[in-house]
């Protein structure tokens, strides 16, 4: 038995930081009992995270404290006992509500230069963020979850910060321009679910996530952006059109973006996209957009000529991926999309490799779109059909076969709507 503790105390300072830093905090607490080498090593850990897996409980249940109670204990000891450098603090447990406790904590880390926090209240009312938060020069990493943020009138930004996250988080739109405006580092934003209207403005930003029941969205000239994700989840939030009669949402979107290489585009944001006149075509080229996503209702005809417009602007785009979003199946629209179509069936989209269609039922307008895009691709590689039920897929692969193909190369491949096993054809 000595030659195993002597084993363990021997262990190189590295390795046993390395094995630290994979333990829950509560089970690298724990080390301090396997020797006096081992006492105080997790009091400098770097990264504390106080999730679900602390408050394990043991023993009678009624006997146990609270899940608030027993992680209020936990991090306060863990705190008081500290000694090195704090880089990360996390405290995200899906039992735990918001407590005063939060303040004296976050009060605690802004005297030891914090440089990743992330604050996720799964229950109870939203966290108010206190004024303490502003202070953190250091800070790099911000992830918020139901919180609610009053940005105070002495700050001057987060100077370092790099990433933010906000979910939930009750703020002004003219706040959140305001807070966005003051991180000039700033490179990777997600938004989910907060404001309604987006106005942002961001020279560095090169990711951006946003999701949410959006009425309005708006960018300023952002260079560096290369990844945008757009999510309208509420459909009534599209019938707004731009203030200029003459501008449509999608040109008001894409005039300050030259330079993405992803854009996906869910829910209902193509809809929005294709509120007011849809152009033929953009006035500059997105010259860098290799991938394409599309959330889309094959019956409309506005969110087919967006997508049109999108794919004859992007000369280096290479994958398309359709997501059908079936509002209605109004028969009334089969013979204007087949009409649309046929007008169009001399374009030749010479980019395109790539194209994958998932949630189709074999609808006319579908049919019609895969049609135009085998004829229109001479440098298609592969078409991937994932249908949202299999009772189709035998009349949907007979009419595909007898679609003219302009790539000699392109094979149509069917996936299982349940089973992702792939059949070739």
């Amino acid at each position: 038995m000595t030659n195993e503790l002597d084993k363990i105390s021997n262990i190189p300072g590295h390795i046993m930081d390395q094995i630290l830093s994979c333990l829950p905090i509560k089970e690298a607490v724990r080390t301090s009992i396997l020797s006096r080498k081992w006492r105080y090593k997790w009091s400098s850990l770097p990264k504390l995270v106080f999730d679900n897996q602390c408050t394990v409980a043991t023993g009678v249940p009624s006997l146990q404290p609270s899940p608030n109670e027993n992680l209020v204990k936990i991090i306060d000891e863990v705190l008081l006992l500290h000694t090195g450098t704090i880089q990360k603090f996390m405290l995200s447990h899906k039992r735990f509500y918001a407590t005063s406790n939060i303040d004296h904590w976050i009060l605690h880390l802004s005297r030891v230069s914090v440089k990743e926090i992330v604050l996720h209240i799964w229950k109870g009312n939203y966290y108010k963020i206190p004024t303490t938060l502003f202070n953190f020069q250091d800070l790099t990493h911000l992830e918020l979850l139901r919180c609610v943020v009053k940005i105070p009138s002495t700050f001057e930004g987060w100077k370092n910060l790099k990433t933010l996250y906000l979910s939930q988080v009750k703020l002004s739109p003219d706040e959140l321009e305001a807070l966005i405006s003051r991180c000039p580092l700033l490179k990777n934003l997600s938004l989910l679910k907060g404001t309604e209207q987006v106005n942002i403005k961001a020279c560095n930003l090169e990711w951006l996530s946003l999701r949410g029941r959006f009425q309005d969205v708006d960018f300023g000239v952002m260079n560096c952006l290369k990844s945008v994700t757009i999510g309208f989840s509420d459909d009534m939030a599209n019938k707004r059109g731009p203030d200029n009669a003459n501008l449509s949402n999608l040109q008001k979107i894409f005039r300050n973006l030259p330079n993405i290489q992803s854009l996906k585009l869910e829910d209902y944001s193509l809809k929005y996209l294709a509120v007011g006149n849809v152009p033929q075509t953009l006035p500059d080229e997105l010259v860098h957009l290799k991938h394409l996503f599309l959330c889309i209702d094959f019956n409309n005809v506005d969110e087919i000529l967006t997508v049109m417009c999108l794919i004859k602007r992007s000369p280096q785009l290479k994958q398309v991926d359709f997501q059908s979003r079936a509002e209605n199946q109004q028969t009334e629209w089969i013979r204007t999309m087949a009409d649309f179509w046929e007008d169009h069936q001399s374009y030749c989209l010479e980019q395109v490799q790539v194209v994958s269609m998932s949630g189709i039922c074999g609808s006319m307008p579908e049919l019609e779109i895969m049609k135009f895009l085998l004829a229109c691709l001479p440098k298609l590689r592969t078409m991937t059909i994932r249908p949202n039920s299999m009772s189709g897929e035998g009349k949907l692969f007979r009419e595909l076969l007898r679609f003219r193909r302009a790539s000699a190369q392109a094979e149509v491949i069917f996936l299982d709507p349940v089973d992702s096993e792939a059949k070739p054809h």
